[in-house]
């Protein structure tokens, strides 16, 4: 058995858990999973957009306090929650603000940035939200990690100077892919210690799959028997705004619908899994991408296919795809959780960082752009992955298991150097 290492205090950023997105849930859990694990009796104090600080009610992590903290860019400045507040209460008084007492009291800060929102693409507002965390580390004088994810691309000079000055003060850097890592080498700068540097993979390989209840199970039990197929479609990419922003090849509905019937009609049963939901399908609901897809379906095809429930949490949906013959998604976290349990994956993306993840598990081949092809020919290229489903289950079953134990060592290896660390060394290593 591993030694564990000392209890630790903690703050996580950039993976909040509950706001419908469980890719973002999945990095989240994922850190949770391994504070559980690897250091017991530590707090973990994971930030996201509530209100105050709230004590994880569920029995999920018996060894460990899991807390909620909500902060926020906010014009209602006088709320504890308010970055604003808490510039000023780490400046004067960090006692009397719940964010800026535990920047202060934490062993060190790590941030994921949502994996991949460590970029000026989505504006300056966007990009203040995802800094402001590492900088509440860089005030208190706190051990600021940026746990496996994206860098870039920084498009605007004020963009890019931020970043390299975040990168640099940083205590340890990991990126979760070749490309990624050579855009964090590049924002370090010639002269950067490269051994605070690492390349790592995404930490969601490490997320522990969880049964759900009763009447999920029972429904995929029902299909035992049957050629499972699983279909992710992202509410990202429903509609004409989605098209244009991501400059996609052709109707990505209508190439999903062609997808749904030609595996239909090689005899498959189709399984929706939403892996981004808000209540009421609203914004970028994958929900409403499925139902966008099945209205184009006829009755005899609609009674093949089946969703599990979009309420699912990250790990309980890993635990579903785990039980199925192949999967196929475009939110790229969904095709981690199927990757990481060994199933064949193929993922229909939208941008770069698919192709890097797949490509750190030998799965390189397994990937369309989005941008480049739709219709007839991206539907050729995944029903030849569907109909290769064997072979891929066994590269998987050879090459997974290192990748699995590499995102759990990472994360056991960020643990232990926090807890060889004084309060007075952390200080002199960010200096």
């Amino acid at each position: 058995m591993l030694d564990r290492v000392r209890s630790l205090r903690v703050v996580l950023a950039g993976a909040a858990i509950g706001n419908g997105n469980r890719g973002v849930e999945a990095l989240g859990r994922s850190v949770a999973d391994a504070i559980e694990r690897d250091a017991p009796g530590s707090r973990l104090t994971i930030l996201d957009d509530g209100w105050g600080i709230r004590t994880d009610a569920t029995s999920r992590y018996p060894g460990a306090t899991v807390e909620y903290l909500g902060v926020r860019l906010s014009r209602r400045w006088h709320r504890p929650e308010s970055w604003a507040q808490i510039r000023l209460a780490q400046r004067v008084a960090p006692r009397l603000n719940p964010a800026a007492r535990r920047f202060a009291e934490a062993d060190a800060i790590l941030d994921i940035s949502a994996g991949d929102s460590f970029t000026d693409l989505y504006g300056p507002t966007r990009l203040a939200s995802v800094s402001e965390p590492k900088e509440a580390a860089l005030r208190a004088g706190r051990p600021l990690i940026l746990l496996p994810q994206t860098y870039g691309p920084f498009t605007t000079t004020d963009g890019r100077k931020k970043a390299e000055r975040l990168v640099r003060a940083s205590t340890l850097a990991y990126a979760r892919d070749e490309w990624s890592y050579a855009q964090l080498l590049d924002l370090a700068g010639p002269d950067a210690d490269t051994s605070r540097l690492r390349r790592g993979v995404d930490v969601a390989f490490a997320l522990e799959p969880r049964e759900p209840g009763g009447e999920t199970v029972r429904s995929l039990a029902a299909l035992d028997g049957e050629v499972v197929a699983g279909v992710n479609v992202s509410g990202l990419l429903r509609d004409r705004v989605g098209h244009e922003r991501f400059g996609l090849a052709g109707d990505y509905i209508e190439t999903m619908t062609r997808l749904v019937q030609r595996l239909v009609g090689d005899g498959a049963r189709v399984v929706f899994v939403p892996h981004v939901h808000l209540p009421g399908g609203a914004g970028e609901s994958d929900v409403a991408g499925i139902e966008a897809v099945r209205s184009r379906l006829t009755e005899a095809e609609v009674a093949r296919t089946t969703m599990v429930p979009a309420a699912l949490d990250a790990a309980e949906l890993k635990w579903c795809i785990s039980r199925m013959d192949w999967f196929v998604g475009s939110r790229m976290h969904s095709t981690i959780g199927s990757l990481s349990t060994g199933t064949p994956t193929f993922g229909y993306a939208y941008s770069d960082k698919t192709q890097g993840v797949f490509e750190s598990c030998g799965m390189g081949s397994q990937v369309a752009d989005a941008r480049r092809i739709a219709g007839e020919e991206a539907v050729a290229e995944m029903t030849a992955s569907f109909a290769a489903r064997s072979r891929l289950r066994d590269q998987l079953a050879r090459d997974m298991p290192a990748v699995v134990e590499e995102s759990q060592g990472q994360l056991r290896d960020v643990l232990t150097a926090v807890a060889g660390w004084s309060r007075s060394d952390a200080v002199n290593v960010i200096a």
